[in-house]
């Protein structure tokens, strides 16, 4: 049930400390921005 709450909840506005940090990775280290998206999604990476 919690996966379901995570995917249909209403999104949050982002804390802009957040977003600056996420677009710094997505800069320097794409494959960890998608490492972190499957982390909070409970996907196994390796």
């Amino acid at each position: 049930m919690k996966l379901f709450a995570r995917i249909f909840a209403s999104r949050r506005p982002a804390n802009m400390t957040t977003t600056m940090e996420r677009q710094r990775l997505a800069m320097t280290m794409p494959g960890q921005t998608a490492a972190l998206a499957a982390n909070r999604l409970g996907v196994l990476v390796s």
